[in-house]
C-alpha cells in the first residue's frame, strides 16, 4: 500500500473563542461582513416555515407561497391519520410537491405559478420488478409557445430554487440507484439486496483554517473498523465515496490507526474572514454528503455514500422526492403493484421510509426556508 501524503498543517476554525461547528448552513449576511448562524429549536418545523413564508418571501407572492405552505401541512397530517397504507405514499408526494413549490416562490422563482407539471414520469413500470424500474425527469422548457408552453416542470424547478442547479437535460433514473441511496432504512435495503453497508458514517467533519495562508478547507474522518466491516478500502471509498477533490491522508505525529482521514484537495481562499467563504466550503459538502437529523447534539449525522458497483449516486434531496413521487403514482394507477412492493423483499424497506423519511425531509425543508440548522429534540 502506497504511503499517504501527510494532512495539511491546519488549525480547527474557532471564532469567539468557539468552535465552528460544521453546517449545510453556516451563514448570515450582515450589514458588513457574514457572521455565524446559531441553531433553531423547534418541535414544530410548520410554525418555522409559516413565519418565514410570512417575514421573508416576496410580498406579491406570500399569499400564495403560504396557500402552498397550507396545503402542504394539510397533506402531510392526513397521511399521518391515514388508516390504509395505499393512502400515505400519495398524500405525502403532494405535501412534499406543494412545499417544493411554495420554496420556489420563497426564492423568487415564479415559475411555478399557474400551471406546472410534476416533471416526473413513471412510465412503462406495470407490474414491472421494483429494481428495474425506471423514471424520466424532465427540465422546464421555457421556449414552448402558447398555447400549450411553456412547460414548467415542478422537480426541476425545485431543484433550481434549493441547490442552484436544475436539470441541464432529461434524466433517467433506476429505481434501484435510488432504493440504494436512500439513508433511512439502508440497513433494511441492505438486507433485501444482501448487501454491505453502503453509508460510512463520519466520526468527525472539521472546518480546517490555515491562517499563514488564509484559507479553509474540510477534514472528516471515518473509524477503520467501519472500513473493513464493510469490505471496503480508503482507494475504494476516496474514488467512489469522496470522489473528485478530495484525498485520503496520515495525521502528522502518534495519532493510531483508529480513524481513516480525508480532506480536501483544494483550500478555499479568503480575504478579510474565514466566514466569507463558509458557504463556499458548505455548498461543495451539500452535493457529496448524506446526513440524518437526530434528537440530540449534534443534532446531525453526517455519512459518505459507496454505491455498489454500477450504481449511480443521486443526491438526497432529489433521492427523497423522486421515490416519493413513484410510491405516490404506484398507489394512484397501480395500486396491485404497491401490495406486491410491500409483499416481496423490499417491502421492509419501503415501510420504514414511509415511517420515518417524512420527518427528515420536513426539517430539511424547514431548513431550506430559513437558511439555518432548524434541529428538534421531539423530531418525529
Amino acid at each position: 500500500m502506497p504511503t499517504l501524503p501527510l494532512a495539511r498543517r491546519g488549525k480547527k476554525l474557532v471564532s469567539r473563542n468557539s468552535l465552528v461547528e460544521f453546517s449545510y448552513f453556516p451563514t448570515y449576511r450582515g450589514a458588513r461582513r457574514a457572521g455565524i448562524h446559531t441553531k433553531v429549536y423547534t418541535t414544530d418545523a410548520w410554525a418555522v416555515i409559516k413565519a418565514a413564508v410570512r417575514q421573508s418571501c416576496p410580498a406579491i407572492d406570500r399569499p400564495t407561497a403560504s396557500a402552498f405552505v397550507d396545503q402542504a401541512e394539510e397533506f402531510y397530517r392526513a397521511a399521518a391519520n391515514a388508516q390504509s397504507h395505499y393512502g400515505r405514499p400519495l398524500l405525502l408526494y403532494y405535501a412534499f410537491m406543494n412545499l417544493a413549490k411554495a420554496l420556489c416562490l420563497h426564492r423568487g422563482n415564479r415559475s411555478v405559478l399557474g400551471k406546472s407539471q410534476h416533471g416526473l414520469e413513471d412510465a412503462n413500470n406495470s407490474a414491472a420488478d421494483l429494481l428495474n424500474v425506471t423514471l424520466n425527469a424532465y427540465p422546464s422548457n421555457n421556449t414552448v409557445p402558447p398555447p400549450r408552453g411553456p412547460k414548467i416542470n415542478v422537480f426541476h424547478e425545485f431543484l433550481v430554487s434549493a441547490t442552484g442547479t436544475g436539470l441541464a437535460a432529461q434524466e433517467t433514473y433506476l429505481m434501484r440507484d435510488i432504493l440504494a441511496s436512500s439513508l433511512v432504512g439502508h440497513r433494511l435495503w441492505t438486507e433485501a439486496a444482501n448487501s454491505e453497508d453502503r453509508f460510512l458514517k463520519l466520526v468527525s467533519m472539521d472546518i480546517m483554517h490555515d491562517s499563514n495562508s488564509n484559507t479553509l478547507w474540510l477534514r472528516a474522518s471515518i473509524k477503520n473498523s467501519s472500513l473493513s466491516k464493510n469490505g471496503l478500502t480508503r482507494a475504494k471509498v476516496t474514488s467512489d465515496g469522496f470522489g473528485p477533490g478530495w484525498r485520503a491522508v496520515r495525521m502528522r505525529g502518534n495519532t493510531g490507526t483508529e480513524l481513516a482521514v480525508w480532506e480536501q484537495l483544494q483550500p478555499v481562499t479568503f480575504s478579510h474572514r474565514p466566514s466569507d467563504v463558509l458557504e463556499q466550503l458548505a455548498d461543495t459538502a451539500r452535493r457529496l454528503f448524506y446526513r440524518s437529523l437526530t434528537t440530540s447534539e449534534p443534532f446531525r449525522s453526517y455519512y459518505v455514500y459507496v454505491p455498489p458497483t454500477g450504481f449511480s449516486k443521486p443526491r438526497q434531496l432529489a433521492s427523497r422526492y423522486i421515490l416519493l413521487f413513484f410510491l405516490g403514482s404506484v398507489t394512484r394507477y397501480r395500486p396491485a403493484d404497491f401490495a406486491t412492493y410491500l409483499d416481496g423483499e423490499f417491502g421492509p424497506f419501503l415501510a420504514e421510509f414511509l415511517a420515518s423519511e417524512p420527518g427528515q425531509g420536513l426539517f430539511e425543508m424547514a431548513c431550506l426556508f430559513v437558511n439555518r440548522e432548524v434541529v428538534s429534540v421531539g423530531l418525529a
